[in-house]
């Protein structure tokens, strides 16, 4: 009979939350990057209404950094989602221009996707893990935890 070994319980929670997060990023960025045509995001139709385009990249790059801690990422991460959100809202307030830029630099699927990238690394770690139990051999369970966990 071949008994299979499971994680601990906070490592599979831990990775139901990064597959809902990924999901969730994952819907933000196809609305980010393509509404109209599959090339002019969300971002860039609301910011040819003034002011507003500015309150929803502030609101969204927020929401983005929400999304970093919950999912653990890096400070670098987290500096490049601040810096890149008022980077966005700077160049919005420009009439005109903003809006051009708004179209071509996609700062959200750009935060987005370094998110999908660090939730894609600890997707792959678990899933090592797991066929490394599988196979027989006794990974280091406690410090998987304090990697992801941290």
């Amino acid at each position: 009979m071949d008994i299979k070994k499971s994680l601990p319980i906070k490592i599979e929670a831990h990775e139901a939350s990064l597959i809902q997060t990924k999901n969730e990023i994952q819907k933000f960025i196809k609305m980010s990057e393509g509404l109209l045509f599959d090339q002019v995001g969300l971002d860039a139709l609301i910011g040819t209404i003034p002011g507003v385009g500015g309150m929803y990249t502030g609101i969204m790059g927020i929401w983005l950094l929400s999304q970093s801690y919950k999912v653990r990422a890096d400070n670098e991460d987290k500096l490049m989602i601040v810096a890149l959100t008022i980077v966005d809202v700077v160049v919005g307030i420009l009439p005109i221009f903003g809006d051009i830029i708004d179209t071509f630099l996609r700062v959200h699927a750009l935060n987005g996707n370094r998110l999908i990238t660090h939730i894609d690394k600890q997707l792959m770690l678990i899933e090592n893990t797991r066929e490394q139990l599988n196979q027989g051999f006794n990974p280091d369970l406690s410090s998987l935890e304090n990697l992801l966990l941290r």
